[in-house]
């Protein structure tokens, strides 16, 4: 059990900002999102520091364009998304309403890449399978 400034009890981890930080966003951030030249160098960053390159910088793009959680990304799925048609089908979380989302060419370019380099699988960005190298513990067989 905690106590706050203000003598209250609280029971559980406290969340969020410390207790008597009443700050805005709006004083201490000018604006509260990205603009689309900081999302290129931040996909270019990703490109050159990563052994998965490609893929972190389509979950970045994908992520941006169409407003996902990154739940919501990590959870995408191959039969979520319609190369063909330029469709992704998003599941939202947080009792969000499912919906589907046009895509740019750029992204179903990407998509396209990712998916002949990934190779057959489900999931369209798997970490866990991705990510994983030969000889290290807890690898996926």
């Amino acid at each position: 059990m905690f106590v706050c400034e203000r003598g209250q009890k609280y029971r559980g981890k406290p969340q969020g900002r410390p207790v008597g930080t009443n700050h805005l966003n709006s004083s201490v951030r000018t604006r509260e999102y990205l603009t689309t030249a900081e999302i290129e160098r931040l996909m270019a960053a990703a490109r050159k520091s990563s052994r998965y390159g490609h893929r972190d910088a389509t979950m970045i793009l994908i992520g941006y364009r169409h407003g996902l959680r990154a739940s919501e990304l990590c959870d995408l799925q191959w039969s979520q998304v319609e190369l063909a048609t330029g469709r992704l089908h998003v599941r939202r979380a947080k009792n969000g309403s499912p919906s589907a989302h046009p895509m740019q060419g750029d992204e179903i370019h990407a998509l396209r890449r990712l998916q002949r380099e990934q190779g057959p699988s489900s999931h369209e960005l798997d970490v866990e399978i991705s990510l994983s190298r030969p000889g290290r513990a807890g690898d996926v067989a």
